[in-house]
């Protein structure tokens, strides 16, 4: 069987992640993709990064492996720059099917989730009945997505967050670790939820906000 290739755009934090995550798929469960390396512009972390090549840089990726089979993951996510990070990824040029969804085998997936493209879901997370995930999503271990919720692109959940029923999230949304987000609130385009904060009125957009409850903090 022949392996797919993945570049991951991206080379620290959950880009590493997602690149051993990929592997361990690969080696214990027979997933038929392998990362190829990283496409990163940040010289000091040399030519590998936890035993994972770097390729390129993050502008080079397109020209590189446009004409092989070449897919990409972008996780160069960072929640004080997401704005930045969405308008980078739509920059590059790189067509929206040329980006691969990936599922960690461990993760529980419902047979009514639809999803786009370049989409991350990492080891034991859950998304319930009706999910539906836009484009460039990434939800993180162990996070709960309940059923009907609804993401739009460029979402980053991180690890052990508990998202509630009919929630919806929008393009760029960040939501911190450990975070419950109440069912049916709007987490609106760029808005930044800190880390083990509890939602119970919705974020607007662009707003940080974080406690418990969440409050805006500016």
């Amino acid at each position: 069987m022949s392996l797919r290739r993945v570049v991951i755009i991206g080379g620290k934090g959950t880009a590493i992640n997602i690149a051993e995550q990929i592997e361990d798929a690969r080696l214990r469960f027979g997933y038929s993709t392998t990362v190829l390396g990283f496409a990163i512009d940040d010289p000091s972390l040399g030519k590998e990064i936890g035993g994972f090549r770097v390729v390129c840089g993050v502008r080079e990726a397109w020209t590189k492996f446009r004409d092989t089979e070449t897919d990409f993951i972008f996780a160069l996510y960072r929640p004080d720059v997401m704005f930045e990070r969405v308008a980078l990824l739509r920059e590059l040029g790189i067509p929206v099917t040329r980006f691969a969804n990936f599922v960690h085998p461990s993760a529980y997936i419902s047979r009514t989730v639809s999803m786009g493209h370049g989409n991350v879901v990492l080891s034991h997370a859950c998304l319930q009945h009706s999910v539906s995930l836009g484009d460039f999503n990434i939800i993180n271990s162990h996070v709960v997505v309940e059923h009907e919720a609804n993401f739009r692109d460029g979402a980053f959940v991180a690890a052990c967050a508990c998202i509630g029923a009919h929630v919806r999230v929008g393009t760029g949304a960040f939501v911190g670790l450990n975070s419950t987000v109440r069912e049916k609130m709007v987490i609106a385009d760029y808005a930044f939820v800190g880390m083990a904060s509890t939602v119970v009125q919705s974020i607007g957009q662009g707003v940080v906000a974080y406690g418990v409850p969440a409050r805006p903090r500016r």
